[in-house]
């Protein structure tokens, strides 16, 4: 059911997302759901509709992110930082393989561009002026 009320009060949106998409009991939960609905609907300017999709969509990126969604998730506003997984992000860390590393290290390619690298360095490094401390004291 993608289609939602736009008459119900923050108080009604927060008994169904504890309800239906967190699961948890109502009791002493339903203030602090109504109030986070209504600070996304606040600081985005957002309708409590729009709101109150936002935090179902947060909770499910949340899950999949394998982001715990305790008490602590809300009560922080962790559900405002929540965004989904980009296509284009970078891999996550992978090791060097340091034998590797180490025989690439040894070709004649290598050590050519190491050198050229090294000249280059040198080249601009002789061209540039750094200020002396005194100067900069006056």
């Amino acid at each position: 059911m993608n289609e939602k009320p736009s008459d119900l009060t923050a108080l009604e949106y927060a008994r169904h997302i504890l309800e239906e998409v967190v699961g948890w009991p109502c009791k002493g939960n339903l203030e602090m759901m109504a109030d986070c609905i209504t600070s996304i609907s606040k600081s985005r300017k957002i309708s409590l509709v729009k709101a109150h999709s936002y935090m179902e969509r947060a909770i499910g990126l949340a899950k999949k992110q394998g982001v715990p969604v305790d008490k602590w998730f809300f009560m922080e506003g962790v559900y405002t930082t929540i965004r989904p997984e980009s296509k284009n992000a970078l891999p996550l860390y992978v090791p060097i393989d340091r034998k590797a590393f180490e025989e690439h290290q040894r070709t004649d390619g290598y050590k050519e561009a190491l050198e050229e690298f090294r000249a280059c360095f040198e080249k601009y490094a002789r061209q540039t002026k750094f200020p002396s401390p005194e100067k900069e004291r006056t």
